[in-house]
């Protein structure tokens, strides 16, 4: 009834901004705001799984983030490239919708 994984984001929401359906801030993959440990990573769907995917940020360092994630295989582990461009952070996977926070 609360959708799939790729619905934890919402794209109508500005970056930054309160997503008041899951009660955390939401970023875009494009933020200014650089991902943090603890953030959820929401991953879109794909031709092979439409429901998308989420997966919590354990590890950040100035040009990758580390992910922890199940239902994967047994690569519950993985690393994502990070770049800074424009004044932007991006993760480098053209799937990722963008990072969910608790408050701090």
């Amino acid at each position: 009834s609360y959708g799939h994984a790729k619905d934890f984001f919402n794209a109508d929401i500005t970056d930054g901004k309160r997503n008041s359906d899951r009660n955390l801030l939401q970023f875009t993959n494009g933020s200014v705001s650089k991902p943090k440990v603890d953030d959820m990573v929401i991953f879109d769907g794909t031709l092979f799984n439409p429901y998308g995917h989420v997966a919590i940020i354990s590890s950040v360092s100035e040009d990758k983030i580390e992910i922890v994630q199940q239902n994967v295989g047994k690569k519950s582990r993985d690393n994502l490239q990070l770049h800074f461009k424009n004044q932007k952070w991006i993760i480098v996977d053209d799937s990722v919708l963008g990072w969910l926070r608790k408050d701090d």
